[in-house]
């Protein structure tokens, strides 16, 4: 989609700006004008929805606003090929979870688990079973649920268990998505040299990829030199090849070059985060900055899609800004890339040799 970002005018702008005022419950003048009260108004939502805030409205950005719309209870909602999104289903899976029927991840996707838990919810409250969250299906879980249960005990069982699985492995014959951000057509953030995200995520991915399969791992790339897929492509080729994880690989950027320094990002909504992307993130998060990737800017939840869609674990490491003439220094320097795929293979390593749950606590 075209960006929609500050100084745009027209019926885009009307329909961003209306959206806003009904996902942050405060008036907007829908003026058509995309101004500094909108511009503002876009990064307030994003920081609620666990986004970059950059103030631009870009394809995560307008699929939140779309999907934030739905509200529980203004739509039937069932389990089809395309599966349905949006608040209402995140919504669901959380009551769900908090009365214990195991709703998968609170990720605003109705998927299997989720009509499998509105099955057993119905088998367990005398409704007729179809798995539709329906009006009646509805009404009862909002006489059940109580505002002291805790939620996700299901969900996080069954992801701790899936993480004792993978304890004491060695990385051959883990199954590892690489995913290089961006692609042709779609250069993502460009330093003052000209260097591109996409350059630095192929270079390093590349690297990655060599000495992870020189380990015994089974590696799928996401995309090709020439190919650059959605994230809800990546993620669906991750989940269609049964990786154990995935890490994808970006860089940072900001109008101020003395921003610089390294993140890391997993899945994780305002209710809800996987245990499973916190530990990967801080483990590789760690690694960079003990490898001198810093200042280290630590990890942090976001709902980008190839976190959001994908079932297993998932991060997203940006070791620098490209807006720091520093960081793009190192980030086009082969020695460097050599450098930090060295350390995503040794936090993967630790991952998988190690205790994979050996972080419980979430960072919100």
């Amino acid at each position: 989609m075209r960006l929609i970002r500050r100084g745009d005018t027209g019926p885009p702008v009307v329909d961003v700006q209306q959206r806003l005022s009904r996902a942050l419950g405060e008036g907007i003048t829908a003026d058509g004008a995309f101004g500094d009260r909108t511009h503002e108004a876009v990064r307030r939502f994003q920081r609620e929805r666990h986004l970059p805030a950059d103030g631009i409205v870009g394809a995560e950005t307008w699929r939140a606003l779309v999907e934030s719309g739905y509200t529980l209870g203004s739509r039937l909602l069932w389990h089809s090929r395309r599966m349905m999104r949006g608040d209402d289903v995140r919504e669901l899976q959380h009551r769900l979870n908090q009365l214990g029927f195991d709703a998968a991840a609170e990720d605003g996707i109705f998927g299997p688990l989720a009509r499998a838990a509105v099955e057993e919810f119905q088998r367990n409250t005398g409704l007729a079973v179809d798995g539709v969250a329906g009006p009646q299906t509805i009404a009862a879980l909002r006489r059940l649920l109580r505002g002291h249960q805790s939620g996700g005990v299901g969900v996080r069982a069954r992801e701790r268990e899936w993480l004792r699985g993978l304890s004491g492995r060695t990385l051959s014959g883990a199954r590892i998505l690489v995913d290089p951000s961006h692609g042709p057509g779609d250069p993502g953030h460009v330093g003052a040299s000209g260097l591109t995200e996409a350059d630095v995520a192929w270079a390093v991915c590349s690297r990655l990829h060599a000495r992870l399969a020189a380990r015994g791992a089974a590696v799928v790339l996401s995309r090709g030199p020439g190919s650059n897929p959605t994230g809800s492509e990546r993620a669906r080729l991750a989940n269609e090849q049964g990786v154990d994880v995935t890490i994808s690989i970006g860089v940072n950027a900001l109008d101020v070059p003395q921003a610089c320094g390294s993140a890391t990002y997993f899945f994780g909504a305002p209710q809800f985060s996987s245990e499973g992307g916190y530990r990967l993130a801080t483990l590789v998060q760690d690694r960079m900055a003990l490898d001198g990737w810093h200042p280290d800017c630590r990890v942090h939840p976001m709902t980008w899609a190839i976190l959001r869609e994908t079932r297993m674990p998932a991060i997203v490491a940006e070791p620098g800004f490209i807006s720091s003439p520093r960081d793009e220094e190192r980030l086009g320097d082969a020695a460097w890339q050599n450098s930090l795929a060295d350390s995503l293979v040794e936090a993967l390593a630790l991952f998988f040799e190690g205790d994979a749950q050996g972080a419980t606590a979430v960072a919100g």
